[in-house]
């Protein structure tokens, strides 16, 4: 278990993991060889299953297709170190080129699906892709976006499905390769990349997150680790896994592999709808459910649940952004399920705290230290090491922090200082027990007066006031006070709210004067949101600042 030594409130301290058994190494071999040798050993069970289809692979299939497709890639010109598109929703087919690209040394660069075609040249151009794998209805669009890049860039373009004048993902089959042919060795699977994911881009343009084969085997292993600690006779909830969150973010890749671990059947959709989502969980009778704090917030509140049969369900997890408490609670009360809270980041790799199971549970907490890592709260004014109960920025280390942003070692030496510690850019602090607690991002930040204000203490006291379906707060230009709260509040469907009101609301219970919100408040029918769901709190302020660039 997490390491409690020196847990006097206020002692300086690092947290480190401290489990029962030792921790594995971490294997110098080929990501993809890796995983394939794991899935093997699950025969012919389900794999990959399409919600609305039904299509299916057992792992055995997926065993068999990916020597082959990594031959035709091969075949086709693909070579060590090139760079591959991965632009589809949630496929049966996402794990066959993933681990054929890696199998083989390339890149693999998993693309969210609703990214804009300049979106995707940004990345395109970012990661030097020369190949892309596209989704059936995404193929004008990443056509379109190579368009706007030098001619010549993209070698090839194959689609999932079928498209004119494209060749699809099955023409690369090739007869099977000699079992020696599997995997391309690598010279330094801890400096080679394997994967680059793209952040959210909530404050500013996507960046490329180098993964290496060393990062992405420590997630691997730290999931086969923590599966190794539960006591003999503990059900399997991943046995049949919902992922309707997107695999090519960090969340669902992970979701992914952890039920490639545990032998499990992974349930494919690829957007959720509250029909077509419990009916999944009916028909496959799924034990466990990955999901974003708006889609519990959904669940906590919709009567369609009581229609369905959901008794196989044990429990759902939720990750990207932080669960309100209250929401938390209200799910597992709503459902009767548990409801674990995981945090984590692209640029860790694996997933950085849990909250619930065997590493323990705690309301309000993203949970403790999972193994591999080494974590601090440090001051943010002087970088000073703090202790339990003092409020700082969280810093991670550990062999799945990333190697950095690709083209980009300004931004890569501003995230991970000299000592390898990642800084996450979180605020937080962790309690006596080692439970963390995030209370905001250092860039949503507020000078107020000199001042420094966190939004998530404004928003909180706004969602206390009943009609409020949902509210974001973030600072604007004020030249008597430097920045300005402001709050954009949702109504609550059939609420009356008033502005004024809510201004007063909150200038009765904040702490001080500066925290009012001073910026005003405005009512919107809904937040802009990305498609995990965090809010974009920068397109909040641009979109407030576009007026007063004409004036």
């Amino acid at each position: 278990m997490p390491d409690s030594e020196g847990a006097q409130e206020g002692v300086p301290r690092i947290l480190r993991w401290d489990g029962p058994v030792p921790l594995p190494p971490i294997p110098d071999t080929n990501y993809a060889s890796f995983v394939l040798n794991i899935m093997l050993q699950h025969g012919e069970k389900l794999a990959q299953v399409d919600a609305r289809t039904g299509k299916y692979h057992t792992y055995g299939d997926v065993c068999r297709a990916v020597p082959r497709i990594k031959a035709g890639m091969a075949d086709a010109g693909v070579r060590m170190g090139d760079v591959l598109l991965l632009v589809t929703p949630n496929h049966i087919d996402f794990p066959l080129v993933l681990l054929a690209t890696v199998l083989g040394g390339a890149v693999c660069v998993p693309v969210s699906p609703t990214l804009k075609p300049e979106e995707i040249a940004h990345i395109a151009r970012t990661s030097g892709a020369r190949w892309a794998v596209a989704h059936e209805t995404l193929a004008p669009a990443v056509s379109e976006a190579f368009g706007q890049l030098p001619p010549g860039t993209l070698r090839q373009l194959w689609v999932l499905g079928s498209a004119p004048r494209l060749p699809s993902l099955t023409s690369l089959l090739r007869a099977s390769p000699s079992s020696e042919a599997h995997a391309q060795e690598i010279a330094d699977p801890k400096t080679t990349v394997a994967m680059m994911l793209f952040s959210s881009g909530t404050t500013g343009p996507p960046k490329g997150v180098m993964l290496s084969h060393r990062n992405l085997l420590t997630s691997l292993l730290q999931n086969k680790y923590m599966k190794s600690l539960a006591p003999e006779g503990t059900p399997n909830f991943l046995e049949s896994t919902l992922l309707v969150i997107p695999v090519c973010h960090t969340y669902g890749y992970i979701m992914l592999i952890n039920c490639i671990l545990s032998g499990g059947k992974m349930v494919m959709m690829a957007k959720f709808s509250p029909e077509s989502y419990f009916e999944a969980i009916q028909t496959h009778k799924v034990t466990f459910s990955p999901i974003v704090p708006h889609i519990a917030m959904y669940l906590a509140k919709t009567p369609l649940m009581a229609k369905y049969d959901t008794s196989s369900l044990m429990a759902f997890a939720s990750g990207t952004s932080p669960l309100a408490p209250s929401t938390h609670v209200e799910l597992m009360q709503k459902t009767g399920k548990g409801a674990g809270v995981g945090y984590g980041m692209t640029e860790a790799c694996a997933t950085i705290a849990s909250n619930g199971g065997s590493i323990g549970f705690q309301l309000g907490s993203v949970g403790r230290l999972l193994p591999y890592y080494e974590g601090k709260v440090v001051d943010v004014e002087t970088g000073q090491v703090l202790g339990a109960g003092q409020e700082g920025e969280l810093c991670v280390r550990g062999p799945s922090i990333m190697l950095g942003y690709m083209g980009n070692p300004e931004a890569t030496a501003e995230v991970i200082d000299e000592d390898g510690w990642l800084h996450t850019g979180d605020l937080g602090f962790f309690d006596q027990d080692n439970f963390i607690f995030l209370t905001d991002r250092i860039k949503d930040l507020m000078k107020v007066k000199g001042f420094q204000v966190a939004p998530s203490e404004i928003e909180k006291i706004v969602r206390e006031l009943e009609g409020v379906a949902d509210v974001s707060v973030v600072g604007v230009p004020d030249d008597r006070l430097g920045e300005a709260p402001r709050a954009w509040v949702v109504p609550a469907p059939g609420a009356s709210l008033d502005p004024a009101h809510i201004q007063q609301h909150v200038a009765d219970r904040v702490s001080a004067p500066y925290k009012q919100l001073a910026g005003g408040v405005e009512l919107i029918n809904d937040l802009p949101k990305n498609h995990l769901g965090k809010v974009l709190k920068r397109k909040l302020k641009m979109d407030f600042l576009k007026p007063r660039s004409k004036l």
